[in-house]
């Protein structure tokens, strides 16, 4: 570890020997062309090369801009913004023309005449409508400029427009339309990215980890998309400041609140309703945003049930922000977020001459809190320190009642039970963002976190009449505690005007009970850039998950999935992944297409052995109850996007297979993985009629998930758990089912239409918008499940042969949201 550690500073310091800066300040101010900006002046270095750098934010909230282009057209030199909207650009020149754009805003050009390094705030205008055109002005960067493979920004307006089941805006239901990334059953908002698990996705929000994003059992993610500023996926030559999973990262960055005014917006839709509202504590120094959500369908119908029997499933979730400038070079974030899912049900009865009562409930609870301070130290030099917490818990628990009728308050027999697992994580993180020149930008950094696991706490408490008291906990020794400690370096290297790359390494320690797990990840991406508007990347990337999910039922988030930790049983996950592939972009950037193909290893990936318990995995023994082995994906992706215009949207097509292999399961052979689909299909558009009416439409097929189910029936020796066969005796046999290869059938293909039309109305103090649709519009039969049973002629005899049953959940659903911004 020290070994790998004293590698990365010898290559800062190297860095740090081959240039030399300074660093004489004063401040001026200036307005040019409406935008504010403020100019911080240094002393000329020795090489005739200034330093232009400063922040990029919205002109009416002041939020900061994440992923803003800053460019020079005459030099071909350029670069972007990080996650907090701060960049530095090195030029060798006098004067300067800078283009600087962003998704949905005006594109602005400066010219400077240098004399001096100089630091801008600069400002940009969301996109003007004019009359009946209604265009999206910026585009922000080009995928032919970008050095990151697979990587795909989605603009939160996007997310809002196209359709989704019961209205209900979500990001990841958007996720699950790009090449590459698959749901798991119809309607739920799982990401298998790639052929991996949905756990093997690095959820960050205000860069927290999430470890369930998902509500209502996994058919909509956590995330209130009035909260969210920014939305990022990659899933391909993954950088080394991001760790811990192995197929993709999905980095969230909430709403920062508008330092000029306040604003709000109130959403009512068929199954909930929420809220927003930020604006300034101190104008153009502090903000704050709070938005709010819960579904309602547990109060309506709780007025047509019985008084005695009482059930219910809602959720909720809250986020809340605050952003302080402390000075010119300091801000303070500081960020919340809680969430909770509750099924209940309650059922008392009176027979005389007792009373009973009986109580049950499930669910589970998200929380992430944030504490951000970013630094300027100079023109090249930006720093963020991050402290956080996160937590997930879920769990079950029952209880019964009963007593005389004589005296409510005398208690005869009492039963209790609960389940609960979870983890927790303190996290502590350094992030340096430094660009010495104009060929190096570099990222370093380092961090730890501490790990609290739950595996299962299951406890009993039962007394009464006649009964022996007992108050028990059955595994006293499910808690687990982890350290995860990293430090990285990745350096964005520009060798020629066309040719780039990124390069970089993490690493990383895990130490639990004992024992420790080191690794060196090296990550590389690069692009050569063949033509003015097409170029070839190629990437590759190492990664390791040292934390695993174990859960209960695929494609649904149930309370009894169970994070655990690597142990001495249980080795960390790790994948390796290669990719490459092609980026066109038209001349004016109005339309898009990559194509990249890539193979993916992984091993020490875990599942479920046959027989195993899934509903009894209290303490250690879930180990006991899982088998490892290795896995292999592969494919190519189509991504055809157009940006501006009235029409907006994508098309996206994947081609990929995907396999495990476990020496204990299927007789040692190959199986096609869960969610594996050969062919994957997504077409999303938005069409601009007019300034207040818009239309949207979502298409989607996909091959068949891959299922395992008995093929027949025969008779034969039934397995003794302890270790010995039964004797075959023709009398005494037992009719057994025979399952045939794991995964070896495959559901009907999916395919459906989804659409939606938004009316925007403008009123003197609001805008209201007023969204309707219909999800499944051609009503489509789409296998949730199949169900085999015997089948058996009209009299009831059995015809011994199986035959399956369909199950479809969402046929034909129409959907409403009436929206108001003020």
């Amino acid at each position: 570890m020290l070994r790998y550690f004293s590698v990365a500073v010898c290559y800062v310091l190297l860095v740090c020997w081959s240039h030399q800066t300074n660093a004489n300040h004063w401040m001026i101010d200036a307005t040019t062309n409406g935008i504010l900006i403020n100019q911080q002046l240094e002393q000329k270095n020795e090489q005739n090369r200034y330093v232009i750098s400063g922040f990029v934010v919205d002109v009416e909230s002041a939020e900061s801009l994440v992923g803003a282009t800053v460019y020079a057209p005459e030099m071909s030199i350029g670069t972007t913004t990080n996650r907090y909207g701060f960049f530095s650009l090195s030029v060798a020149a006098d004067s300067v023309r800078l283009v600087v754009s962003h998704v949905g805003y005006l594109t602005l050009t400066l010219n400077q005449i240098l004399t001096a390094d100089l630091q801008l705030n600069i400002e940009l205008r969301p996109e003007a409508t004019v009359l009946d055109e209604v265009e999206v002005i910026s585009v922000g960067e080009s995928s032919v400029e970008a050095i990151q493979m697979g990587q795909i920004k989605l603009p939160v307006a996007t997310i809002r427009a196209l359709p989704v089941l019961a209205g209900e805006t979500d990001v990841f239901k958007t996720l699950q339309l790009l090449p590459g990334v698959q749901s798991g059953r119809e309607g739920t908002a799982g990401l298998y990215v790639r052929g991996g698990s949905h756990d093997q996705n690095l959820v960050l929000l205000d860069g927290v980890t999430v470890y369930n994003p998902s509500h209502l059992y996994g058919f909509l993610s956590v995330f209130n998309s009035d909260a969210i500023k920014d939305v990022t996926l990659i899933k391909g030559g993954i950088p080394a400041r991001y760790g811990g999973r192995l197929s993709s990262v999905i980095d969230l960055a909430m709403e920062e609140g508008n330092l000029k005014e306040f604003e709000g917006t109130a959403s009512v839709g068929i199954i909930g309703s929420s809220f927003t509202f930020q604006g300034p504590v101190k104008k153009d120094r502090a903000s704050f945003i709070v938005a709010a959500r819960r579904t309602y369908l547990d109060l309506l119908v709780s007025s047509f049930l019985d008084e005695d029997q009482k059930s219910g499933y809602y959720f909720y979730d809250l986020s809340a922000k605050i952003n302080y400038i402390v000075s010119r070079k300091d801000r303070i974030y500081l960020s919340f977020y809680a969430g909770r899912d509750r099924a209940y049900s309650r059922d008392r009865s009176d027979q005389a001459p007792f009373w009973t009562l009986g109580r049950s409930e499930f669910g589970w609870r998200n929380l992430t809190a944030t504490a951000r301070w970013n630094r300027v130290w100079g023109s090249k030099f930006f720093s963020n320190t991050l402290l956080g917490y996160t937590r997930y818990r879920t769990g079950t628990r029952s209880r019964q009642e009963s007593g005389l009728l004589d005296d409510r308050s005398d208690i005869q027999s009492f039963y209790r039970t609960s389940y609960v697992s979870g983890i927790a994580d303190i996290i502590g993180r350094m992030e340096f963002d430094w660009v010495p020149n104009p060929t190096h930008y570099l990222r370093f950094g380092l961090g730890g976190t501490v790990h609290y696991y739950n595996t299962g706490t299951l406890s009993e408490r039962e007394f009464g009449i006649d009964i022996v008291p007992r108050d028990t906990v059955y595994n006293p020794d499910h808690k687990i505690r982890a350290l995860e400690i990293h430090t990285y370096i990745e350096d964005e290297i520009r060798l020629s005007p066309d040719l780039s790359l990124n390069a970089g390494v993490r690493v990383s320690s895990f130490f639990v009970r004992g024992r420790r797990y080191h690794s060196l990840q090296p990550r590389l991406n690069v692009r050569w850039k063949f033509a003015a508007n097409m170029a070839f990347k190629t990437s590759y990337a190492l990664l390791k998950q040292n934390s695993h999910l174990l859960p209960v039922a695929n494609g649904l988030s149930l309370p009894l999935d169970l994070w655990v930790p690597a142990t001495n049983q249980v080795r960390p996950q790790n994948a390796t992944q290669i990719a490459s592939g092609f980026a066109w972009s038209s001349p004016q950037r109005t339309y898009e297409v990559t194509i990249e193909s890539f193979y993916k290893w992984m091993n020490s990936q875990i599942e479920y052995a046959e027989g195993a318990q899934t509903n009894n995995l209290t303490g250690d023994s879930w180990q006991d109850w899982i088998d490892s082995g290795r896995g292999w994906s592969y494919g190519a992706e189509l991504f055809v996007r157009k940006s501006t215009g009235r029409i907006t949207g994508w098309i996206g097509y994947s081609l990929t297979k995907t396999r495990r292999k476990f020496p204990a399961l299927n007789g040692g052979h190959a199986f096609p993985f869960r969610f594996d689909r050969l062919h994957d299909v997504s077409v999303a558009a938005s069409w601009q009629l007019s300034k207040s009416t818009g239309l949207s439409a979502v298409w989607v097929y996909g091959t068949g998930q891959a299922v395992w189910l008995p093929i027949g029936h025969f008779y034969g020796f039934q397995h003794d758990p302890g270790g010995s066969f039964n004797v075959f005796e023709p009398d005494k046999s037992r009719l057994l089912t025979d399952y045939g290869d794991r995964n070896s059938l495959r559901m009907p293909a999916y395919h459906r239409l989804d659409l939606s039309v938004q009316m925007k109305r403008n009123r003197r103090w609001a805008q209201r918008t007023f969204s309707f649709g219909v999800y499944n519009a051609y009503s489509r039969r789409n296998p949730f499940l199949l169900q085999a049973k015997n089948a058996s002629d009209e009299n009831g005899n059995d015809l011994n042969y199986l035959i399956f049953q369909q199950v479809s959940a969402f046929p034909v659903i129409p959907f409403a949201n009436y929206r108001l911004e003020f």
